[in-house]
């Protein structure tokens, strides 16, 4: 990256701002409430409290779960102090609008990295601290950053080999950028030897902070309900993308054969598409039910399409078999096997999980998820759990037992976070 062309570019763009979330809102890419789609100028929609404000920018809503055990941890620490957490994608909004009720916390959409919307939002909110998750590198935030003396932290730090080749092309500018953190937990080794490479002067590794989020919330009253109604063999099909529900169901129709009955609950990465995929499964023969046409009741249906935000834990919590999707198809790369894995249900994959390869290592290295590559390959398999309740039983105990293992990474994230916190905040406003 050239950061003189990049800021240039950005300093030109100003006429082009407006029209462009104009845009994003008619794809549903931004907030239809005009206030809040102001927040993208860096104009706020809140006060900002007194005392220390901790600050969290994750892009959308992976990013923001693994953000939430430290977020938890630094309120409780510091209980004079706010936290104010940023976002880009309406469904990261969503996602933390939930996880931060009753908490003292405010939800802000994350500027346009243009150096004015940088200012405005810097100068009103002065946070105390930034954390950053992930990858999120924007150029002016982070030197807008650094020329104020806010310390910024990296959490769950990972870089692509395809974006370090591409920001290490100018390693002077990287460098520039990367100084502005003053400390970095890698996601994995390997991402701690490239942020580092970047310029990032201290960088740890202590597992991947995704595994710390609390096992994925759900009403146990409706789990109750739906257990009532009658056992079934069922699996649910999370986080899929388009082309991979066409395989999902040509492998039910297989595993239908062999179990009539059986119940496929569909809950895609992106709810919207909900309709789209109970048409696509009606014209299969299917006897469908939608979320939001039945509520949260399978009866009657082969195969049930989730289309609401939030109910994922629900099915995770109803379901002992779980294939997680985004990972059927060469353009993706995979999305969080540990959510469900918490939840005690046994996990199939497809083959593309470059995101996530090294949680999948930890699975695989205990024999306990089952890579699958089409439809056949997913029914046997499918279909090979439900037939043998010993074999699911032992397979459903082992993923739990490892995700709860993997869990304590937060600890050992905040054993290393902690004591710059205590240099940054007044120990007046510290609980210890």
């Amino acid at each position: 990256m050239n950061l003189r062309l990049y800021r240039a570019f950005m300093y030109l763009a100003r006429p082009f701002a407006r029209p462009l979330l104009e845009l994003r809102r008619g794809k549903g890419l931004e907030s239809d409430d005009p206030k809040r789609r102001l927040e993208r100028l860096g104009a706020p929609s809140a006060p900002r409290p007194d005392g220390t404000v901790f600050w969290f920018d994750a892009l959308s809503v992976g990013e923001g779960n693994s953000a939430m055990p430290v977020i938890a941890r630094a309120l409780e620490k510091y209980p004079a102090s706010h936290a104010i957490v940023t976002t880009t994608t309406v469904t990261g909004a969503e996602n933390m609008r939930k996880h931060l009720a009753g908490r003292r916390a405010i939800h802000q959409f994350l500027p346009l990295d243009r150096r004015a919307y940088v200012d405005r939002f810097l100068d009103h909110w002065r946070p105390s601290a930034g954390f950053f998750v992930d990858s999120n590198f924007w150029p002016n935030m982070l030197l807008a950053s650094r020329a104020r003396n806010i310390p910024l932290i990296l959490l769950n730090g990972r870089i692509s080999d395809t974006s370090y080749a591409r920001w290490t092309r100018n390693r002077e500018d990287a460098k520039m950028l990367m100084r502005s953190f003053v400390y970095a937990l890698a996601k994995s080794d390997d991402d701690a030897k490239k942020l580092s490479d970047m310029g990032i002067a201290n960088v740890d590794c202590v597992g991947n902070l995704k595994y710390g989020m609390p096992p994925v919330a759900h009403d146990e009253g409706i789990l109750r309900e739906l257990r009532s109604a009658g056992a079934r063999k069922n699996w649910t099909a999370s986080v899929t993308h388009e082309g991979e529900e066409e395989i999902i169901l040509a492998a039910h129709k297989k595993i239908l054969g062999q179990f009539p009955g059986a119940l496929l609950i569909i809950s895609p990465r992106h709810a919207e598409r909900g309709l789209r995929i109970r048409d696509m499964a009606a014209g299969m023969g299917f006897d469908t039910a939608l979320e939001s046409e039945a509520g949260t009741t399978f009866d009657g249906a082969d195969v049930y399409i989730s289309d609401s935000f939030g109910n994922l834990g629900l099915y995770y919590a109803y379901t002992d078999i779980v294939f997680v999707g985004g990972s059927l198809l060469p353009s993706l790369r995979g999305h969080n096997p540990m959510e469900s894995a918490r939840l005690g249900c046994a996990v199939l994959s497809g083959p593309y999980v470059d995101s996530f390869l090294e949680t999948y290592d930890i699975l695989r290295r205990e024999d306990a998820v089952i890579t699958v590559g089409n439809a056949e390959d997913l029914a046997e398999h499918v279909a090979s759990l439900m037939s043998s309740p010993e074999k699911l039983a032992e397979l459903t105990d082992m993923t739990r037992l490892i995700a709860e293992r993997e869990a304590g990474v937060i600890n050992r994230a905040w054993e290393r976070i902690s004591p710059l916190l205590e240099r940054i905040v007044p120990p007046t406003e510290s609980t210890s």
